[in-house]
């Protein structure tokens, strides 16, 4: 569309001269309004959708200024604005733009602004406007529900893993604006389990398109305990996840009423159903709205036709009912006898005691104990009769008056208190009877009972007249007189401080059990496989790293103690056990609320009825994490110790080949240095110019004596390097001849020192070892010591064998010479058979070399005697 500036003088549409007639059609249908403005702010041309949403014609705008549907105060604003975007030539957007109708309502719209230079360098201003007042004040309203509602929104683009959240959920979270909600800040906000919880959900959302509603328990370490109701919605493309919508909503004090409620609701009920006597709960036009099992054992009616019925099929209305009930009107209570009627028509005369009150909701109720007298009534009469069987019966029976003083006993109460009729005649019970020991929350509910003329039962502890402790667990009733007023109490007891006593060791053994558990780390379990209702103890909670409860583990608590990992496995364990198997053994991992990963050891087996039908699965968990701790300890150190033990036979190989090589390097020496020289003498008398004169004798005997001395070289050479034969070893004689060529070839004087050796129970590996050791350090004193004398001694030493050498050389700096190949020699020969070796020297001082060994211990198998 090409639109000249003169448009604006001649009022015209520019677009009836530059757009083709199938462009009209389409720009003035766009659902958002379009309007063009000259560089000076003039209407040039606008679409039908402009004119319908700010109310004027065509012709009322062409040619006339834009700020004429600018509300007043904006004015100024707005003309510095337009200029700025006609001077910069660049395309913005403006949102929430004050908009004024000719009706002079103003509206809010969202505008999108381009600039577009002509040729000639004219600039205009084309601009897009929508109005989003309705979504504005829906957003508003939005916000200020959240607020009011404690519901904060949360959006996560998947793709980015952007979190953004709504101005409730920053007042929920209770961050300022300026920073941005992170998933740290949903941590600290919900507690790490919630958290975990939260994530959990999102993963699932977000992996399998399922929306969650969570009720979060937050446990952030604060002393309130917090609720969070997590709300969240996947948006899916193609089958995939690409954003997540929800809501947070703080549903604390909603969490604590439901609770208040339940709390309530189960001691009324735990009251109502622990009752001796049929209660009713109802409205004072005879609607009832709950009974306990008692009432419906008493009717014969079930729980809904009870509150079908009502109260008038219940009770015969007769003259005095009617006016008990007026009375109960006024009083807000009342107590008396009535005529019921149960389901099969059968009348019977019941005691009933009655109370108004009104509910959490301030709707009247009334609640109506009724207690069976037909038994009463017939014992009334019969009580002459049984009068005899009182006084005979085993258990103790007492008789007070209104004022709860004591007017007959039985033989049985004296027998047990130790108290005579004459004694105890005109007294209450609590005068004599009760004592340090006596609860007296007890003595009160007692007192509150006989006062309000209730039947009751309690267990309660006495004193004897001698002192000795008695528990009685005693019902007692009330005794009415001809006109229906309480004239007394009957009461009879039965003695129970046995089982009293036998409940209080249960008790001591369950403490000492839980004791031996805890240090044990030994926990035990109990699962009832008809209602999958499962206990634990309370050290299974810890070793689970959990605190102990009351309340009952549930599944999925049962599920997250064990590892990701070994579930399957513990699962198809159980599976098994209860199908037949019944018992198992297994072990498997333990993860913690914390991260620590326990390994635990668990047993257990299948509990069957009478019936051989399995009833329970009961087990007890051991966590052996130290147990397997210290047992890779011991498999690490024996592997260091192998590794070491290897790692010093390499050290005694390599000694060895080293020796072997000095050895031949020696041997090499000897040979040329002394018998090729010989033998190279000899070759020379044999191969002499006169051997043909006169002088021939002479050179042939020159030339055998040569030959005859490296024969007894050889010998020499020889006899210093084979070994004796392990068989024919004596290791004495040995040394001895050792010794007897030392003497021969150098002026040294000897002393070997053996007495008492029995050669016969030393190994031969061993002997041959003392041998090489002597011989080494034989060759060190001639290369080296310069000695003049030198000592041998072997010598037992109980169960121990030593050998020590000692010359009065010139001595040598050990820490100098440690590392020297005939030391070497020694100590590796010596730890071959354990022994321990002892060097005592110093430059001077000569030098005395002392090895114990154990005279029954031979070499390891993983050693070679070389």
């Amino acid at each position: 569309m090409r639109v000249h500036s003169k448009a604006k003088r001649e009022k015209k549409p520019a677009t009836a001269r530059a757009a083709s007639l199938l462009f009209n059609p389409v720009f003035n249908n766009l659902d958002v309004g379009i309007l063009i403005l000259d560089c000076k702010g003039y209407y040039i041309d606008m679409n039908d959708t402009y004119c319908q949403m700010i109310g004027f014609d065509r012709s009322e705008l062409i040619g006339n200024h834009f700020l004429t549907v600018v509300p007043e105060m904006q004015k100024d604003f707005v003309q510095r604005s337009f200029n700025e975007d006609i001077t910069s030539g660049a395309p913005r957007k403006i949102t929430e733009f004050a908009v004024q109708r000719k009706d002079g309502h103003v509206f809010v719209a969202n505008c999108s602004v381009t600039i577009i230079t002509e040729p000639d360098g004219f600039r205009y201003m084309t601009v897009c406007m929508t109005d989003v007042t309705a979504t504005t004040n829906y957003k508003h309203l939005l916000e200020e529900t959240e607020l009011a509602a404690g519901i904060g929104g949360w959006q996560l683009d998947v793709q980015t893993n952007q979190l953004s959240c709504t101005e409730g959920m920053y007042k929920l979270l209770e961050r300022p604006k300026t920073k941005t909600i992170t998933w740290y800040d949903l941590l600290n906000f919900v507690g790490k389990e919630a958290y975990q919880q939260f994530k959990w959900a999102v993963h699932q959302a977000i992996q399998k398109g399922t929306p969650f509603n969570l009720d979060l328990d937050c446990c952030t370490g604060t002393p309130h305990k917090k609720w969070v109701r997590a709300i969240g919605r996947p948006k899916q493309a193609l089958n995939k996840t690409i954003q997540l919508f929800g809501t947070f909503q703080d549903i604390t004090q909603h969490k604590q009423a439901e609770q208040m409620i339940y709390l309530n609701q189960e001691k009324y009920r735990s009251i109502a159903n622990s009752s001796l006597y049929a209660f009713i709960l109802g409205k004072p036009d005879g609607t009832i709205l709950e009974v306990n099992k008692n009432a419906v054992e008493l009717f014969g009616y079930t729980e809904e036709e009870f509150k079908k019925l009502g109260r008038t099929k219940l009770v015969v209305h007769d003259e005095e009912f009617l006016k008990l009930m007026e009375e109960r009107a006024k009083k807000g209570f009342i107590q008396g006898e009535q005529i019921s009627i149960k389901k099969n028509g059968e009348h019977f005369p019941s005691e009933f005691s009655s109370v108004s009150f009104k509910d959490l909701n301030g709707e009247e109720r009334m609640s109506t104990i009724i207690r069976d007298i037909t038994a009463k009534k017939q014992t009334e009469e019969e009580l002459k009769k049984l009068s005899h069987v009182a006084r005979e019966t085993l258990c103790p029976i007492v008789l007070t008056d209104v004022k709860r003083r004591i007017v007959w006993i039985n033989d049985a109460f004296t027998k047990i208190t130790e108290y005579t009729l004459e004694e105890v005649l005109g007294r209450r019970p609590e005068d004599f009877l009760y004592g340090e020991g006596t609860d007296r929350n007890t003595i009160k509910r007692v007192i509150e009972n006989k006062n309000a003329g209730r039947t009751f039962e309690i267990d309660m502890m006495i004193y004897a007249k001698s002192g000795r402790k008695v528990w009685l667990t005693m019902q007692a009733q009330p005794q009415f007189d001809n006109e229906g007023n309480i004239a007394g109490y009957f009461a009879i007891g039965i003695d129970s401080t046995e089982r009293i006593k036998s409940e209080e060791q249960m008790l001591r053994n369950q403490r000492l059990l839980q004791q031996a558990e805890r240090i044990a780390s030994l926990g035990s379990w109990e699962t009832d496989l008809a209602t999958g209702a499962t206990i634990w103890s309370d050290e299974l909670f810890r070793i689970f790293g959990l605190e102990p409860t009351d309340a009952a583990p549930t599944m999925d608590q049962r599920l997250d103690v064990v590892h990701p990992d070994d579930r399957e496995y513990v699962l198809a364990t159980m599976k098994a056990v209860t199908e037949g198997k019944g018992e198992f053994d297994l072990e498997f991992r333990s993860l913690r609320p914390n991260g620590d990963i326990r390994v635990i050891h668990s047993q257990g087996q299948v509990v069957k009825n009478h019936l051989g039908e399995s009833e329970k699965l009961i087990g007890v968990v051991h966590d052996i994490t130290n147990q397997k701790q210290a047992e890779e300890q011991l498999r690490n150190q024996e592997a260091q110790m192998v590794e070491e033990k290897v790692n010093h036979q390499r050290q005694i190989t390599r000694a060895t080949i080293n020796i072997q090589e000095k050895e031949r390097s020696e041997i090499g020496k000897e040979l040329h240095d002394n018998v090729n020289q010989i033998l190279a003498s000899a070759k020379l008398f044999l191969s002499s110019p006169f051997i043909e004169s006169e002088e021939r004798e002479y050179f042939m005997n020159k030339a055998t004596e040569h030959i005859h001395m490296a024969i007894e070289e050889i010998r020499k050479l020889s006899k210093s390097l084979v070994s004796p034969s392990a068989a024919d070893l004596g290791i004495i004689e040995t040394i001895n001849d050792m010794i007897g060529d030392i003497r021969s070839a150098q002026k040294m004087e000897v002393c070997f020192n053996h007495g008492g050796i029995d050669e016969s129970k030393l190994d031969n590996g061993l002997k041959l070892t003392i041998y090489r050791i002597v011989q080494e350090q034989m060759s060190n004193i001639l290369k080296y010591a310069e000695a003049s004398k030198v000592g041998i001694t072997i010598k037992e030493q109980g169960k121990k064998i030593s050998l020590s050498i000692n010359d009065n050389g010139k001595g040598f700096d050990l820490a100098a010479k440690r590392k020297g190949i005939g030391l070497s020699n020694i100590f590796n020969r010596a730890d071959v058979f354990n022994g321990k070796v002892n060097i005592r020297t110093a430059p001077g001082k000569g030098c005395t070399v002392t090895v114990v060994f154990d005279k029954n211990q031979g070499p390891g198998s993983e050693f070679l005697v070389l």
